[in-house]
């Protein structure tokens, strides 16, 4: 196999596109090459002087792309590129916790009159009903004057945050987070 048709298969076999050191590697096993060439400057001089066939990648240093694959790259590129925003909306979405802490956060600040405490109580139900009966019984508890602090366990520490008193040190300007050290 000559070495023009061994660089055409393996960049093939890679989707139009590879790396220099992909290539290497496959077309000396498949090529013939004279006895005691530099074999890697040899695939690189058949790559530059057949500019029919082959072509380096625009702003990818060491690749180099089939000419004949030029519809199949640009798709695929642009099939990448709409991944990776899908993936940047995805991961920019709020997770359902941070949800439900904002939904109890503004739900206490809405309706801490007692006039007003009976809608917090169709909250409290609408969180019991989707499952998350955690941030209901926190509701409850709050709706009764028995609110308990939440705990949560960061590694050596204990982070404790009274919900209502911690939000509104935030929105003072506060950390809303007391840490201390555990002791054992």
């Amino acid at each position: 196999m000559t070495q023009k048709e061994a660089i055409i298969k393996v960049l093939e076999h890679y989707g139009g596109r590879a790396k220099l050191t992909d290539i290497y590697p496959h077309v000396i096993k498949m090529a013939e090459f004279k006895p005691d060439s530099d074999k890697k400057a040899t695939i690189r001089t058949t790559l530059q002087r057949n500019p029919k066939y082959f072509r380096q990648s625009k702003g990818k240093k060491g690749c180099w792309e089939l000419v004949s694959y030029q519809e199949e790259i640009a798709s695929r590129d642009k099939r990448i590129k709409e991944l990776e925003e899908e993936n940047a909306r995805l991961k920019s979405i709020k997770t359902e916790d941070a949800f439900v802490e904002k939904m109890l956060k503004e739900t206490k600040k809405r309706f801490k009159h007692e006039s007003e405490r009976n809608k917090a109580v169709a909250v409290s139900q609408i969180l019991a009903w989707a499952g998350r009966e955690d941030a209901s019984e926190n509701l409850d508890e709050w709706l009764e004057g028995k609110e308990k602090p939440f705990i949560a366990v960061n590694g050596d520490y204990v982070v404790s945050k009274h919900v209502e008193n911690e939000i509104d040190n935030v929105e003072a300007g506060g950390t809303g987070v007391n840490i201390n050290k555990e002791e054992d």
